[in-house]
């Protein structure tokens, strides 16, 4: 996944991980130290961590209708 994540830099990394971590969590993340805010890789395995918890919820009924009612668009014909 992260591929093209690779070719961004740290402050496009810093707004779509905000942007990320809010549409799938509810909030913009406020924990991380300066040190991993500004750490690329860091950035990176935390986007990456979210594409893998939106994977896991796609695998099961349950997790694809509550991504659908949080307005993320699930195709449930790929999953036939």
């Amino acid at each position: 996944m992260s591929n093209h994540l690779e070719n961004m830099d740290v402050d496009e990394l810093q707004s779509y991980l905000s942007d990320f971590h809010k549409d799938f969590y509810g909030f913009r993340p406020r924990s991380y130290s300066n040190e991993d805010w500004n750490n690329k890789e860091f950035l990176i395995r935390c986007i990456d961590g979210i594409h893998k918890n939106m994977d896991e919820m796609k695998e099961t009924q349950e997790g694809r209708a509550s991504l659908r009612a949080d307005g993320w668009v699930i195709d449930e014909k790929e999953f036939v």
